[in-house]
C-alpha cells in the first residue's frame, strides 16, 4: 500500500510540474492579496498584533480554498478510469490528503515570508511553525473531503462554497485564538485545549475522507 502511496504522490507532481501555471496562479494570487493589505492599511494600524494576525489567517482561507478545494476537478474522466482499475480508494484518498497539505503548507510559508518582509512578524511565540503546521494539516483535511463531495456531484463547484465556509470557518475562528492567546501567554497550558480540539477535528476528517471516498469512487 505504501509504495502505491508513493507512486500517486510522484503521479502528482508530475502533473503539478506539467501545469506549473496552476501552482504559479495560487502564488500570484497569494502575492497579490498580501500586497494589497500593504497597499491599504496603515502601518500604525496593522501593527496591532490582533489585527496582523487576522489578516494573516483570512489571507491563508482564500489562497486555501482556491488551490485545494478543486484538487480533483483537475483530474480528467481518463485518468480517473486509469486511477480505478490500478489503485484503490483508500491508496488514492490517502494519497491525495498528505500532496494537498504539503502542498498547503509549502504555500503557509511563502505567505508567512512575504507577510513578514511586508508588514513585519510580530508573532514571536515559540508555537508558531506548529500552529502553521496544524493550520494546513486541518484545512486541506476538511477541503480534500468537501472537493472529492463536490466533484462526485457533477464536479459543482458550487457546493464547494455552499460546504466549505461552515467548516472552515470554525476552523479558523480557532487558529486566531491559539495565536493571540500565545502572542500574549506562550505557555502550553493555555492553548493545550484548543490544539486537542483542532485535532479532533482531523481525526473525524480524516475518519470520513477515508470511509466516505470508498462510496464516492465507485460511484
Amino acid at each position: 500500500m505504501l509504495k502505491k502511496i508513493f507512486n500517486i504522490l510522484y503521479k502528482y507532481l508530475k502533473i503539478d510540474l506539467s501545469l506549473k501555471h496552476l501552482f504559479l496562479s495560487v502564488a500570484l494570487y497569494l502575492v497579490s492579496a498580501i500586497y494589497i493589505i500593504y497597499v491599504v492599511f496603515d502601518f500604525n494600524e496593522i501593527y496591532e498584533f490582533e489585527i496582523w494576525i487576522s489578516l494573516f489567517w483570512i489571507v491563508i482561507l482564500f489562497v486555501s480554498i482556491t488551490s485545494i478545494s478543486k484538487s480533483f476537478f483537475h483530474e480528467s474522466h481518463n485518468r480517473n478510469y486509469y486511477y480505478y482499475y490500478l489503485f484503490s480508494p483508500s491508496e488514492l484518498i490517502v494519497a491525495k490528503l498528505i500532496y494537498n497539505f504539503i502542498f498547503l503548507l509549502i504555500l503557509f510559508f511563502i505567505a508567512i515570508l512575504f507577510y513578514s518582509f511586508l508588514l513585519g512578524n510580530l508573532f514571536l511565540s515559540k508555537h508558531f511553525f506548529l500552529l502553521l503546521f496544524l493550520g494546513a494539516f486541518s484545512i486541506s483535511n476538511c477541503l480534500t473531503l468537501i472537493s472529492a463531495i463536490s466533484f462526485q456531484i457533477k464536479r459543482n463547484s458550487v457546493i464547494i462554497g455552499i460546504l466549505s465556509f461552515p467548516i472552515i470557518i470554525p476552523i479558523l475562528k480557532i487558529l486566531i485564538d491559539i495565536s493571540k492567546v500565545s502572542h500574549i501567554n506562550p505557555s502550553w497550558n493555555v492553548i493545550e485545549n484548543d490544539f486537542y480540539i483542532l485535532i479532533l477535528i482531523n481525526i473525524i476528517a480524516v475518519s470520513l475522507s477515508y470511509i466516505l471516498f470508498n462510496y464516492l469512487w465507485k460511484n
